[in-house]
């Protein structure tokens, strides 16, 4: 078995450490909606003594939650209860702010997509806001989301999210913002590959997004359900390691390949952009024009070796 490096240990124990109890075991059920709602709630009961009604603290408490689980009635309605007495002191705008996506596959510089979008004055953006979208979407985790632009654009400038997992809901999501506009990030696939391996670990009992359930050599994680699934290549048992390659592999070029169709379907509205180049000027300058707002390019490279910028707590409200 390969020897997994101690700062991967520590990232693995920090992302399993986010899950309902049994869930290192490599019995987790992910896809187990109705164990991991209740989990969820029960959390819920528990810790939200800890931050008051109206506060940002308890908002990101049921995001964190909801982001193991799923956006029940119960967690939604009590987010948007804390999200009203949280805004109302903060007067609306004239007009609704715009709002923007960014997608790319994943260590393709979403997290410094974020941080720019962030430099735009007034704005609210973040990265990877929970809940998560499934691979094949849920429609509650979306409209989850698209009642959260609503509600923001009343109150920001620009409101924006950077994750993965928007890109199978484009459709939905140009249906209620229809003058949009959406960055997606492409990354080449060898350099792509090598920055999941990681972050991700490696040996048995490390992280694989993309292997199903019951596998019997990786660790099951609730974000699994956000990216698809390929079947275990033959080498898996003896080389879990050169295995996952493959399959992380086969992801980024699937996913730019559907980027690339789904800028051809929206060309007016989905803007491709290189990661090597984002810290460019010009390319920064680009995207901030697509906000409709001057922001401040910079020299933004952030999550290069590891999650830790992606995770901070700014990046989620």
């Amino acid at each position: 078995m390969s020897r997994i490096p101690a700062p991967i240990l520590a990232l693995r124990r920090r992302v399993l450490g986010r899950l309902w109890p049994g869930s290192q075991q490599l019995g987790f059920d992910p896809s187990d909606s109705v164990a991991s709602n209740k989990a969820a709630e029960r959390r819920f009961e528990v810790r939200q003594k800890e931050h008051p009604l109206g506060t940002v603290g308890r908002s990101r408490l049921i995001l964190r939650i909801i982001e193991n689980a799923f956006p029940t009635e119960r967690l939604s309605s009590e987010y948007f209860r804390n999200m009203d007495v949280l805004l109302q002191t903060k007067p609306k705008r004239a007009a609704p702010g715009k709002v923007m996506l960014g997608i790319g596959s994943g260590r393709s510089g979403s997290t410094s997509l974020a941080a720019l979008l962030g430099t735009v004055d007034g704005s609210c953006c973040t990265h990877e806001n929970p809940p998560v979208i499934d691979w094949t979407p849920n429609q509650a985790q979306i409209q989850f989301h698209i009642r959260r632009f609503k509600i923001l654009a009343e109150y920001f400038s620009l409101v924006a999210d950077v994750s993965h997992w928007w890109i199978n809901a484009l459709d939905v999501f140009f249906e209620h913002f229809p003058e949009s506009r959406v960055v997606g990030l492409f990354r080449d696939v060898d350099a792509c590959t090598r920055s999941f391996m990681n972050v991700k670990g490696s040996g048995r009992g490390s992280l694989n997004h993309w292997a199903p359930h019951g596998n019997g050599i990786w660790a099951a994680t609730a974000w699994d359900r956000a990216y698809p699934t390929y079947p275990v290549p033959d080498c898996a048992k003896k080389e879990p390691d050169r295995a996952k390659c493959e399959m992380i592999a086969r992801y980024v070029q699937d996913y730019n390949s559907q980027l690339e169709q789904r800028a051809a379907r929206y060309p007016e509205r989905l803007v491709l952009a290189p990661s090597e180049s984002l810290s460019e000027p010009a390319i920064q300058q680009m995207i901030l024009g697509l906000a409709g707002a001057p922001g401040k390019p910079s020299k933004l490279r952030l999550n290069m070796r590891n999650v830790a910028d992606g995770e901070a707590e700014e990046f989620i409200f």
